[in-house]
């Protein structure tokens, strides 16, 4: 084995605001827990990698937690939002360490949820109020990766419109894959009812997991006060939590410097290789439903690993909301009676926000060291099911050496035009009900195909209206468009 091979020797999990005072304090407790997996503390950190803390602003995170460590020499990398970001990062550190430019590296991050709940705002959005900025004065981080959230998730159109939270966009594409799947509204609920649950199921043995309970079908389908639509179809145990205390770290070197400091090697976990892929704007997508770039992507990586990730015996699925989860396993191929999980989702495992993929990855490592011949698969996802990072690992070094993250693939296309002002009449192609926290409707936002192919985004306020949509599935239904807003036509469409 070349000694330059990368290889995960620690992880770290962290449950709990265990005295924490801001989100680094996690960071740091998470990676101490990271230098006690691996069994010494002697590891040449060369390079802190932090991905984004959403709770509280900080200038270099990275440097904080570096200094904290005794790391204080390390170069730092700050990376922006997406829950994909994890994997891409350590993509990046594995490569380093392949080419003999790294030796060691710590990637690692964590939120302290419960500031939101005592400085968050009145919106229904569920916006944070984040905390200040505790290190204005510190130099900026040495590299930093990513685009700006606003560039790659939200449509200009679609944050003109309101219509730019992951609360309404994965609701409303939940429903355009129902229809796809000839399922009713309540069959497709109840198919998603119980795939939460098997999730639930997989967080109540996850010892780092917030939520532990375990839910039944019914109880995650089933709205009342204490579980009320939040943009319908989706209940609130449907949808992520970010109210968690959590942080979670890995440590990667080479093999060289893991059989130098005496490592042992049923600790060790290759990634094997990686693929990344970006699909447009919402708006833009052919079909709701679909992930094409991803299903490009997951191709690409079974020809770079030699096998079907259906055949992977343990798969992880990043699971901020149930539609995720099955974009990623219907690009993917994956096998349809597979519990899509080794973690247990956001909702129930917690959602720490960028960060959920680094605990994912962790419980990957914990799983492939007490399977080493199993294959692994991780797909972590950002954005509306915007971007994605898939990554094999296994407790046997791939043949060929870990293979450098190409480019990221793109929707091979064609894409679907956008009709920023329509006109005239369109069918309801997928669509959600927001609710208030009183779980009273207050209005519908559909998405719409034109008589010409091209999409428009609706947004329907006629109480009478969102009444209507809530008593039958409305996908099909006619829509028109006018000068004073949009309104349902009725059941039968237009001609």
């Amino acid at each position: 084995m070349d000694d330059r091979t990368p290889v995960i020797v620690g992880v770290g999990q962290v449950q709990g605001a265990e005295g924490a005072a801001e989100p680094v304090d996690l960071v740091v407790a998470a990676a101490l827990r990271a230098f006690e997996d691996c069994g010494t503390h002697a590891l040449p950190v060369e390079l802190v990698a932090l991905t984004k803390i959403g709770t509280q602003r900080y200038r270099n995170a990275p440097r904080r937690v570096a200094q904290r460590i005794g790391r204080a020499e390390a170069r730092t990398l700050q990376v922006q939002h997406g829950g994909h970001t994890t994997q891409v990062i350590l993509c990046q550190l594995a490569e380093e360490i392949a080419a003999g430019r790294l030796r060691g590296a710590l990637l690692a991050g964590g939120e302290l949820g419960s500031l939101l709940r005592s400085g968050r705002s009145d919106s229904d959005t569920g916006t944070p109020v984040v905390g200040g900025e505790p290190d204005a004065d510190a130099p900026w981080p040495d590299l930093a990766l990513g685009d700006d959230l606003v560039q790659w998730v939200g449509h200009p159109h679609e944050v003109a419109l309101g219509i730019a939270e992951p609360i309404q966009m994965y609701p409303l594409m939940e429903t355009a894959l129902g229809a796809a799947l000839g399922r009713s509204r309540e069959e497709h609920v109840a198919s998603i009812s119980r795939l939460w649950s098997r999730m639930s199921e997989v967080a109540a043995r996850n010892p780092y997991a917030a939520d532990r309970r375990g839910y039944s079908p019914d109880e995650i389908a089933r709205s009342d006060p204490s579980n009320r639509h939040v943009g319908f179809p989706y209940t609130k145990l449907m949808n992520s939590n970010q109210f968690v205390d959590q942080g979670a770290a890995i440590l990667l070197c080479s093999v060289g410097v893991a059989r130098a400091l005496g490592i042992a090697p049923e600790r060790w976990v290759f990634p094997w290789a990686g693929v990344s892929a970006h699909e447009p704007f919402v708006s833009e997508r052919w079909h709701l439903h679909e992930s094409r770039a991803l299903a490009v992507a997951g191709r690409a990586l079974e020809e770079r690993i030699g096998r079907r990730l259906a055949d992977a015996e343990l798969v992880d699925l990043y699971a901020c909301f149930p539609f995720a989860v099955q974009a990623q396993a219907r690009a993917l191929a994956l096998a349809s009676d597979a519990v899509p999980t080794l973690t247990g989702g956001m909702r129930f495992a917690g959602g720490p926000w960028n960060n959920y993929g680094t605990h994912m990855v962790a419980n990957v490592v914990t799983h492939v060291r007490a399977r080493p011949e199993a294959l692994a698969i991780a797909s972590t996802n950002g954005g509306f099911a915007s971007r994605f990072c898939v990554v094999a690992y296994g407790g046997r070094p791939n043949p060929d050496g870990f293979r450098p993250l190409p480019a990221p693939f793109a929707d091979p296309g064609p894409r679907r035009p956008l009709v920023a002002a329509p006109s005239g009449h369109g069918r309801i192609e997928g669509y959600t009900i927001p609710h208030d926290r009183r779980r009273a409707p207050s209005h519908a936002i559909a998405a719409c195909r034109l008589a010409d192919g091209a999409r428009a985004w609706a947004r329907i306020e006629s109480t009478i209206d969102v009444e209507a949509m809530l008593a039958a599935d409305p996908i099909g239904w006619g829509v028109e468009f006018g000068a004073e807003g949009a309104r349902l036509v009725g059941p039968g469409g237009v001609d």
